[in-house]
């Protein structure tokens, strides 16, 4: 489970098994943590084993359980945001 804050913090809390808290660690937590890093998300996805947000200026990020699904091109899971690595369309 995550939220976002008026300013665009993200916080989350919940199973933490992968690391989809965001928080840098895999331990469960009952009460929101903040989200590594200091983004501003303008948008925020939570799936049961990662998630994802698009930050203020654009930037895609995902963490969590990576079976090649969070965008940065390798199979470790991360318990911090992880920029998706992608090109702009031509």
């Amino acid at each position: 489970m995550c939220g976002l804050t008026a300013s665009g913090e993200a916080y989350c809390w919940g199973f933490n098994r992968w690391g989809q808290l965001g928080d840098g660690t895999t331990t469960d937590k009952s009460t929101p943590v903040a989200v590594a890093g200091g983004l501003q998300f303008a948008s925020l996805w939570a799936g049961g084993r990662r998630t994802c947000g698009v930050t203020t200026s654009g930037t895609a990020y995902c963490w969590g359980e990576n079976r090649y699904a969070l965008g940065d091109g390798t199979g470790i899971n991360r318990t911090t945001p992880t920029p998706v690595l992608w090109q702009s369309p031509p």
